[in-house]
């Protein structure tokens, strides 16, 4: 949760879809870890990367023995740890889950990401984003 000062109002980091929650939470199950970690790394098309990885505990642990707290959005018994060397890059982004559907040119399952317009532009490959100069 983000908190500012002078003001009551908290919100999640991110937003992330129900279908990306329910994936989130099967793949969690499957490869028996404990959460996901989303992060920002340089490099793609607009500059840097959208990067959605599992971790286990430990790892976990470790974010949170650091001097800067991360912030966790939390689902269920499914958690998302946002990097906290990227969160500012993050912010106002939206993760979302696709599944194959011919009919709408749909063809492969995938994680997708959209920026907040105010905040950031992506390319045509969802993959890699710019932020925006404030």
């Amino acid at each position: 949760m983000i908190s500012r000062c002078f003001s009551s109002i908290r919100a999640d980091p991110i937003t992330i879809t129900q279908a990306a929650w329910s994936k989130i939470n099967d793949v969690l199950k499957h490869k028996e870890s404990f959460a996901f970690l989303f992060s920002a790394t340089g490099g793609g098309c607009n500059g840097f990367n959208y990067n959605l990885e599992t971790i286990d505990k430990d790892k976990f642990d470790e974010f949170h023995k650091t001097k800067i707290p991360p912030s966790v959005v939390t689902n269920q018994n499914s958690k998302i740890i946002i990097d906290p060397i990227s969160e500012m890059l993050l912010i106002g982004t939206t993760i979302d889950y696709i599944k194959e559907d011919y009919s709408n040119n749909i063809f492969e399952n995938k994680f997708t990401f959209t920026p907040k317009k105010d905040f950031a532009t992506t390319c045509g490959c969802g993959s890699s984003f710019t932020p925006r100069d404030f």
